[in-house]
């Protein structure tokens, strides 16, 4: 089998289980195999897979037939050009958690040395992609998951980033204040539709990082009165939120003090992030 072959082979079985990108996952996987970037498969068409790498291809094949998620089977995901490494216990980096990372800091090279804190850092994706953009910045990261917390850990060696971790429920209290940025990507998913969800998330990201409560907001309604209280007089904090929920994230931190600054939207003009203080600050 040479690599244009498995390529078609891939593509077809993919797009039969239902994959949503057949051809494009096709490729991230024999470029795998390959060991080659993914912009260099055309020439490798003539190619002749080993016997290891035929292997190789029909277990990974059969894994994301199986609709185990794409970045599981290659063991990271990519996340503001950070190569992280992801697995069950953490929720995989999502594209629009970019537009957070980038805000914060963003938000965090224009203080003078600033204190940040991550809430449910999960991979670790938002407090590293803040520390490799903010040298000065003091970057710390809460997660209750000790499975979690190992993860980003390693990433965060990985990227040669200073970050202090700590394991804690966010829910009950938030520990250091004062805090210049507070950023948190909290689970927003209402229980009654995480079986609707595709079963490469619904079946393999944890759910303690999707399940969001009977209407989405439980995590907001918890974490926001810590949160505020745990700010600077200057302090934001930034949290992204689902399709729909700004104005009523919005509401709970008016009714703890707070004040929404910002509104700001994705690339599909969804309100994704608020930025909130604790007053008129």
């Amino acid at each position: 089998m040479n690599a244009a072959e498995a390529l078609a082979e891939g593509t077809a079985r993919l797009g039969a289980a239902g994959v949503e990108s057949p051809g494009v996952d096709a490729e991230w996987l024999l470029a795998h195999v390959l060991d080659c970037p993914r912009p260099e498969l055309p020439l490798q068409r003539n190619v002749q897979l080993t016997p290891e790498q035929v292997d190789q291809w029909a277990e990974l094949l059969a894994g994301r037939e199986a609709r185990i998620p794409l970045q599981h089977l290659l063991g990271t995901a990519n996340f503001c050009g950070l190569e992280l490494a992801v697995n069950e216990h953490v929720l995989i980096p999502r594209p629009e958690t970019e537009l957070l990372a980038e805000a914060a800091w963003k938000m965090a090279g224009a203080m003078d040395a600033p204190r940040v804190v991550d809430i449910g850092t999960g991979s670790g994706c938002l407090a590293i992609a803040i520390a490799a953009n903010t040298p000065k910045a003091e970057v710390h990261a809460l997660d209750i998951a000790p499975e979690a917390l190992a993860v980003a850990r390693a990433n965060a060696e990985r990227h040669k980033t200073l970050i202090t971790f700590h394991e804690g429920n966010a829910c009950e209290s938030l520990p250091g204040a004062p805090w210049q940025i507070i950023v948190s990507n909290p689970p927003y998913i209402p229980s009654a539709d995480l079986a609707e969800l595709q079963p490469e998330v619904r079946n393999h990201d944890p759910a303690l990082a999707l399940d969001g409560g009977a209407d989405g907001l439980s995590i907001y309604r918890a974490i926001i009165p810590h949160a505020l209280a745990a700010l600077a007089v200057d302090g934001r904090l930034l949290l992204e939120v689902g399709d729909g929920q700004a104005p009523a994230v919005g509401e709970i931190i008016a009714q703890h003090g707070g004040c929404v600054q910002e509104i700001v939207s994705d690339l599909n003009n969804i309100e994704r992030i608020v930025v909130a203080s604790r007053g008129e600050s």
